[in-house]
């Protein structure tokens, strides 16, 4: 497959990022958690996602990356719920889309 082939939303199959943009943070470009609910997630990082809306007041409140704040990450053409934008002020941002929302 293409480094740069896109990852598309699975919903829609509206482009959201590609390959060429996956990036590691703290050492992995994928990660496994669970949000407060013990919903676990899978996410994948990227330093673009320009098929994303970014939705809601960042905040740092049960983020999973120290140092961040985190916003919703929707597809920009359905709305689905794809994942978190995470923004720091000493490091660049990144988005962590969730592993089974890409095609």
């Amino acid at each position: 497959m293409e480094k740069d082939a896109p990852l598309l939303c699975a919903h829609c199959s509206a482009p959201v990022t590609s390959r060429d943009q996956a990036i590691e943070i703290n050492g992995r470009h994928e990660h496994a958690f669970f949000n407060p609910a013990g919903i676990a997630y899978e996410i994948r990082c990227f330093r673009r996602a320009p098929g994303c809306l970014i939705q809601g007041d960042p905040t740092d409140e049960f983020t999973w990356f120290a140092g961040y704040r985190w916003q919703f990450s929707l597809c920009s053409t359905c709305l689905t719920h794809l994942g978190w934008f995470f923004s720091s002020l000493e490091r660049p941002p990144f988005y962590g889309l969730i592993s089974n929302r890409l095609i």
